[in-house]
C-alpha cells in the first residue's frame, strides 16, 4: 500500500492510506470461466487457496506480457463499432479537411452522383435518329 501524506495548512497534517485494489465488473460468462479456473487451481492444491480476485490479477498479469498482435487484432475484431469508427473518421475530416477518397466515393454512390455524369456512345445516338428522339432543323 502507498502512503500520502497532505498537509493541512501550515500546523497539522494528516497521513491518508490509498487502497490499492480497484473494481472490476465482468459478465456471467466470464465470472463462470473464472470460477471454473479457480475450481481446477484448486483442486488438490494442499498448499493453499486461490480466489477469484487472486486467479483474475494473475492471469491479467500473465497475459498482457504475452499478448500478441494476432490477439490484438483479434479483440479489435471482437469489439469493432462501425459508429464509432465513422466518428473518429469526421472527426479527423473536421481537423483536416479532408475525407478519404473511399468513404467520399461511398457517400456519393450512396446519394446517387457517384459516377460522373457518361457521354453518349454512338450506338445510342444512331438508335435516337432512328427513333425520332433527335429534331433536325435544316432548312
Amino acid at each position: 500500500m502507498e502512503d500520502n501524506n497532505i498537509g493541512l495548512g501550515n500546523t497539522k497534517s494528516r497521513e491518508i492510506k490509498v487502497d490499492e485494489n480497484l473494481r472490476l465488473t465482468v459478465s456471467k460468462g466470464a465470472d463462470a470461466s473464472l470460477c471454473m479456473i479457480v475450481d481446477r487451481v484448486n483442486e488438490g492444491f494442499q498448499g493453499g487457496k486461490v480466489n477469484r480476485s487472486q486467479m483474475a490479477n494473475w492471469i491479467f498479469q500473465r497475459f498482457s506480457r504475452s499478448l500478441s498482435e494476432a490477439e490484438i487484432r483479434e479483440i479489435r475484431a471482437d469489439h469493432f463499432d462501425e459508429v464509432a469508427m465513422l466518428e473518429s473518421i469526421l472527426r479527423r475530416a473536421k481537423e483536416t479537411g479532408r475525407v478519404p477518397e473511399e468513404l467520399k466515393g461511398i457517400l456519393q454512390k450512396d446519394l446517387g452522383f457517384g459516377d460522373a455524369p457518361r457521354k453518349k456512345s454512338k450506338k445510342s445516338l444512331k438508335d435516337d435518329i432512328i427513333n425520332g428522339d433527335i429534331i433536325n432543323d435544316d432548312i
